[in-house]
């Protein structure tokens, strides 16, 4: 195999990749063997037909097809172990042709961990405190800054690019929402589409802002999570799945995925909280709990979540492009 890595803009890597003619035969042969087992051809018993009628008869883009899909399962992951890649998005993977008897040669681009440069934002908290206080010094009850506060900070402090890559993810995953949605209460996409006095561009670039945000508040809240140290034990996981009722969201919620999704979210209620203590000096004194919305976020969007972890696991899905 060969492999020529392309650094790209926003932590974006791009593979060329060769694989030598042998290693294609094998993988198609593989296959063809496969289909041999199932094929029903006239004159012989299932499975017992020679494999060159059964090559002859089957649908050469299936076959293709699969042998592809058996390529990349095993030479993309490679090319990333070899390489050092840290991938975090399924591959945009480019294929010009597929020939049994070729070199099979395809592109794969795919997304890392974003670099996150960000500095004083200690102080810029505790000046934007300042700030509001200062803006409801007449009223009498007392001003916190919100959580959505100091993320909003946070997001305006640090230089973070995130790949194109993720943000499609992501507006692929607001628009399966949508559809969800839509579909739910029976209406068409153009009637949502003229109820919001948008068109499906509009709507696009839309996604495209918030998807960009929330990839970047994740991605600083991640970081700075590590630099702080914040850490969260397995008894205040389970103590968030017991604080769901229902027996069955429990047991799904247990799973080892969904309690890496629950520490994240307890992490960075720690964080944030942190964050907002040393902000206003009240070290202490702003209550770091389970909340009612976290938990029906947990209930509300566990589907979502499962999901898009299976899809993580899935084949590699593939966007062939002929030329």
């Amino acid at each position: 195999m060969q492999v020529k890595v392309e650094k790209q803009p926003k932590a974006t890597f791009k593979l060329d990749i060769t694989i030598p003619v042998e290693k294609v035969k094998e993988a198609y042969n593989s296959v063809l063997k496969e289909v041999a087992k199932t094929a029903h051809l006239a004159g012989f018993r299932k499975g017992q037909a020679p494999i060159n009628l059964v090559e002859e008869k089957a649908n050469k883009s299936d076959l293709y097809g699969e042998a592809v899909n058996k390529l990349l399962e095993i030479f993309y992951p490679q090319a990333l172990k070899e390489h050092k890649i840290a991938a975090i998005s399924n591959p945009k993977v480019e294929i010009k042709e597929f020939e049994p008897t070729k070199e099979f040669k395809f592109i794969a681009t795919v997304a890392t961990q974003p670099e996150i440069k960000i500095k004083e934002y200690k102080n810029e908290l505790k000046k934007l405190f300042e700030k509001v206080r200062s803006e409801h010094k007449e009223h009498d009850h007392e001003v916190h800054l919100s959580p959505d506060n100091v993320v909003k900070k946070l997001i305006e402090l640090a230089k973070i690019e995130i790949s194109d890559i993720l943000i499609d993810e992501e507006v692929n995953r607001m628009y399966t929402r949508m559809m969800q949605q839509i579909q739910a209460i029976g209406m068409k996409v153009e009637d949502f589409l003229k109820s919001q006095n948008k068109t499906i561009e509009q709507l696009t670039q839309e996604y495209k802002s918030a998807a960009e945000e929330s990839l970047k508040g994740e991605f600083i809240l991640g970081h700075l999570i590590r630099e702080e140290g914040i850490e969260v034990s397995e008894a205040e996981i389970d103590e968030m799945i017991n604080a769901v009722g229902d027996k069955k969201m429990q047991e799904k919620l247990a799973s080892p995925v969904q309690k890496i999704y629950i520490k994240s979210i307890l992490a960075k209620n720690r964080l944030i909280t942190k964050l907002i203590e040393e902000a206003e000096g009240i070290l202490g004194k702003v209550k770091n709990s389970i909340g009612k919305d976290d938990i029906e976020k947990l209930e509300h969007e566990h589907e979502h979540t499962h999901n898009h972890e299976e899809a993580k696991n899935d084949k590699i899905s593939e966007e062939k492009e002929e030329k």
